[in-house]
């Protein structure tokens, strides 16, 4: 029977492995990661299998050249292997996209903010980056009501199924991966973390969407005070509409509860658990922009 080796930052892979009973050879923790705390906190209950930390890409070429396996499963493992220079197996990677569509290190934001199907994919690794032939695929239509920490979790769910497609296909390719020249890449970057208001709404609403982390959140400035802003809306109740469009556009109509009213583009706009970052209340009349 193959063995397996499981190398990443998520325990959700690792779980459907346990879970099944596959052989494991070892399993390389990336140091730092959710899956080194969840290992730590015993979520995944008695794991009989090698844990062995990763700290670099050197500790991970080290070890597997004392680990012998059939099968490399990569999950969240940040470093590119060379897979040419590695022991001969199967190696196959599980990334939380539609590849080749969308690329990089942050693809489950990219999609939110990129308005694109989110997913994830199986594939071969190879000397390139999520450039292998896929194996199994898994969609997740994008929609309005979609934010970042629900499709993260959609997203997690996505890469279990692949997985379970993948292996029972016995890791054969179902085809390359076509490249059109329309395939995007995105890593988080600090100014799609800001508003400016000069965006186009759709964008604002999409970088709310996009980074409603509980520890990230959008930035915006008014009147010289920093804010975080965790949820935004379209509101369309045409008495509300009429009561916030008498205001001057980027004036603040309403102020409650952690919520702030105004209106851009001819749209009234709700933004939601703000913070302060100063502790200063927005109130109405005052002027985002």
């Amino acid at each position: 029977m193959q063995r397996f080796f499981f190398v990443g930052n998520r325990r959700f892979v690792l779980q459907a492995l346990l879970e099944m009973h596959v052989p494991l050879a070892g399993i390389g923790v990336v140091s730092g990661s959710h899956l080194a705390n969840d290992i730590d906190q015993g979520t995944l209950g008695p794991i009989e299998a090698p844990i062995f930390p990763v700290h670099s890409k050197a500790d991970l070429l080290t070890i597997l050249a004392q680990t012998p396996f059939e099968v490399l499963v990569s999950n969240g493992c940040p470093y590119i292997l060379p897979i040419a220079d590695l022991p001969k197996a199967t190696y196959v990677n599980i990334h939380p996209s539609l590849l080749p569509d969308l690329r990089g290190y942050d693809p489950v934001i990219g999609a939110i903010l990129f308005g694109k199907d989110a997913g994830a994919t199986c594939h071969l690794m190879d000397e390139g980056i999520d450039t292998g032939a896929i194996i199994a695929q898994v969609k997740i239509p994008i929609t309005d009501d979609l934010d970042v920490v629900t499709l993260y979790q959609l997203s997690f769910v996505a890469e279990r199924q692949v997985f379970s497609a993948a292996y029972a296909r016995n890791f054969t390719p179902s085809h390359p991966q076509i490249v059109t020249g329309k395939e995007q890449s995105y890593r988080r970057r600090a100014e799609d973390m800001q508003i400016s208001f000069r965006e186009p709404n759709d964008v604002i609403l999409r970088k709310v969407k996009a980074f409603n982390n509980a520890k990230i959140g959008c930035t915006f400035t008014c009147q010289g005070e920093s804010y975080r802003v965790f949820a935004a809306r379209r509101m369309d109740n045409p008495f509300l509409r009429d009561l916030v469009l008498s205001f001057p556009e980027g004036h603040i109509a309403l102020s409650i509860e952690g919520s702030i009213f105004f209106h851009k583009d001819g749209e009234v706009l709700r933004f939601s658990q703000i913070r302060a970052e100063h502790g200063k209340t927005l109130a109405p009349n005052d002027v985002l922009f």
